[in-house]
């Protein structure tokens, strides 16, 4: 199928209670991966590549096998750039076929996260991208595994409706008390607080820092209005772990191959864990 962007899915996931998971992946294996279990559950899917990512990854192989894999797939497949830290970063993802782009300017002043969104607004539409900006400050960075701190400033809801209709963003990623990578302390979650801005804005609504949250708590996320999870550190700690256990088996010299063996597997099984969690089973039907 031909890649679609995130106006193509969330609304759907929005009427019907369900999120799509948004996998950042950095490998072959973790593209195979995915889409075989998109593919297996018949589940719409969000593959994204992390601008902190393209320090160890060529973003143009990487995109490339992406866009390959979705034109193969039978399922919808938006592929996505997380966490641009400019306006130059936006136009790249577009240059690379993304087709939905995220300008992350939450560390900047509010009127000036405002302005650097809507001229990526500006951008994207002119190439038919959908826009993810994000308003709070959720703790950590993007595409790490140690995990941040515990976020310091939350997604103000009155706010979150003034940055939506200034910005014209089709998706907002709030601060409501996750952080990328794993967790130090249990999350202390702000479900009321995602409630209120659910009522303030028609935005899609993403969570970043999925990964070890508890499945009652994805639950409970989803019917207060998420749409889009973004999900790496399982995905990657898992192919880490797979990958030693090979090299630990071998009593000699084992090559690279060896060494990524069933790396894919791993990458499906949990993937397809997260498709079931976020009630995404047999949904691509009803897109297609």
């Amino acid at each position: 199928m031909p890649l679609v962007n995130l106006t193509a899915v969330l609304p759907n996931a929005q009427r019907l209670g369900y999120a799509v998971p948004s996998f950042n992946v950095c490998t072959l294996e973790m593209i195979a991966g995915v889409l075989q279990a998109a593919e297996m559950v018949r589940s719409p899917v969000i593959i994204a590549l992390a601008e902190r990512h393209f320090r160890q990854i060529n973003p143009w192989h990487i995109s490339a096998a992406i866009r390959e894999g979705a034109h193969r797939a039978k399922i919808p497949v938006v592929l996505h750039l997380d966490h641009a830290a400019s306006l130059e970063g936006v136009k790249l993802g577009i240059e690379l076929g993304c087709t939905s782009v995220m300008i992350d300017g939450s560390r900047l002043p509010f009127g000036e996260n405002v302005a650097v969104t809507r001229k990526a607004v500006e951008i994207a539409r002119a190439h038919e991208v959908s826009v993810e900006g994000e308003l709070g400050s959720i703790g950590g960075s993007e595409g790490e595994v140690q995990g941040g701190k515990e976020p310091k400033l939350y997604t103000n809801p009155d706010e979150a409706a003034q940055f939506a209709l200034e910005t014209g963003v089709d998706a907002l990623a709030v601060a409501i008390g996750t952080v990328h990578g794993l967790y130090r302390t249990a999350p202390q979650l702000q479900f009321e607080l995602l409630e209120q801005i659910r009522r303030s804005t028609e935005a899609f609504l993403v969570l970043h820092g999925g990964t070890s949250l508890p499945d009652s708590d994805f639950a409970r996320l989803i019917e207060r209005g998420i749409t889009k999870i973004n999900i790496f550190t399982e995905l990657s700690l898992r192919s880490a772990e797979r990958i030693r256990k090979n090299l630990e088996r071998s009593e000699g010299a084992i090559g690279i191959t060896e060494s990524l063996e069933g790396v894919t597997m791993e990458i499906a099984e949990a993937a397809r864990r997260f498709f079931q969690v976020f009630r995404g089973v047999g949904r691509s039907e009803s897109l297609l």
